[in-house]
């Protein structure tokens, strides 16, 4: 088989792709922008595609466009094994399916990965790094088809699982689709509250940063894959009812009405703690293996330097970091995610290192 590829769509997935496989593959790009395909160009991501065979075609297309782009270059690489990138799998497979494609040579997947910002020029090498890739092949997928989409994702650094179409959507209705819902309705209580939206903190940056993802590709989503979301959402009404009745009890201070009103409201929050245990934060490992470390740093340059090189100094490996900006003040607070087992060697080189490290509890 070629070692060449070709990606069809320079956006955020396409042109990451692309980078993730640079060097390890000669990967040409299609895509109808010309921008979208300049930028990818210029940042290494592959060359323009002239009509040369390829020896794996890659669509990083919305999955309404999915079955017209496979047919499409179906009848011009005769020779090339063929998968997509697509959020939805059981919409896209009776599409191919309906489009009369070859499905022997086709195995569809999907990357969980993702930000909320689209375009190549968010694409990252490492997006795809120790991510899960959803591979779905059909009844009809030849098993060399398989192995050469199991071979990109090893080459991307992802790790391939292997599901049915059906299984896979229904998955990624609870883990993607249904926070993405969560997170757009509760950032639509934001229109038109400017005082609010001035005092808020990181709680509601965190809980509405994927709102910001592009209204059309979702809604292409939600409606493709709207018979395992649309359950989710009832189930996630039917909590907000409960817990809006909760509150009304609370409200109206009767004392057996209280007492019941809180237990309400406590019953959701502890599924909701439940639940947030069970995310994997890093390789695996949940909330309970790590720990933050918090750190006020000054609004100088080399400021958040000289704390990386301490850390690193110290062996202490920062799994993740965020910044929290206080509004008026010259200082932010970053916040450091490291294994439990190192919390107190990084908290005594900060210290020595004249950080001023937040200690809590």
């Amino acid at each position: 088989m070629s070692s060449s590829v070709l990606v069809v769509g320079a956006g955020l997935i396409g042109t990451s792709i692309g980078l993730a496989l640079r060097g390890d593959r000669d990967v040409l790009l299609q895509d109808p922008s010309q921008e979208h395909l300049s930028t990818a160009q210029a940042r290494g991501a592959g060359r323009p595609w002239t009509g040369e065979q390829v020896g794996l075609v890659i669509v990083a297309a919305p999955p309404a466009r999915v079955a017209s782009l496979v047919g499409e270059h179906q009848r011009s690489q005769d020779r090339a094994f063929f998968t997509h990138v697509a959020s939805i799998q059981s919409r896209v497979q009776h599409d191919i399916e309906a489009a009369g494609c070859d499905q022997t040579s086709l195995c569809g997947g999907h990357p969980l990965a993702g930000r909320e910002t689209a375009g190549p020029a968010a694409a990252a090498a490492d997006l795809f790094e120790g991510r899960p890739w959803v591979l779905c092949p059909t009844a009809s997928t030849r098993e060399e088809a398989l192995a050469a989409v199991q071979a990109l994702v090893t080459s991307c650094g992802a790790n391939g699982v292997v599901m049915t179409a059906e299984d896979h959507d229904r998955a990624v209705a609870l883990v993607s689709h249904l926070p993405q819902v969560a997170a757009s309705a509760v950032a639509a209580r934001l229109v038109g509250s400017p005082d609010a939206v001035a005092v808020s903190g990181p709680g509601l940056q965190d809980t509405t940063r994927i709102a910001a993802s592009d209204p059309a590709l979702w809604t292409d989503i939600l409606v493709g894959n709207a018979r395992f979301v649309g359950p989710l959402v009832r189930d996630l009404a039917a909590d907000l009812a409960r817990l809006s009745g909760a509150l009304a009890q609370v409200t109206d201070q009767a004392t057996g009405e209280m007492a019941a009103g809180r237990a309400g409201i406590a019953d959701l929050l502890r599924r909701g703690q439940s639940g947030r245990g069970l995310v994997p934060v890093k390789r695996g490992d949940h909330d309970s293996d790590f720990t933050r470390v918090a750190v006020s740093v000054p609004d100088a340059p080399g400021q958040l330097a000289g704390v990386f090189v301490c850390a690193a100094d110290a062996g202490v490996n920062i799994e993740d970091v965020r910044v929290e900006h206080l509004p008026g003040r010259p200082t932010g607070v970053l916040e450091l995610l490291v294994h439990l087992t190192e919390r107190e060697a990084l908290q005594q080189a900060l210290t020595a290192a004249g950080f001023a490290v937040i200690r809590t509890a």
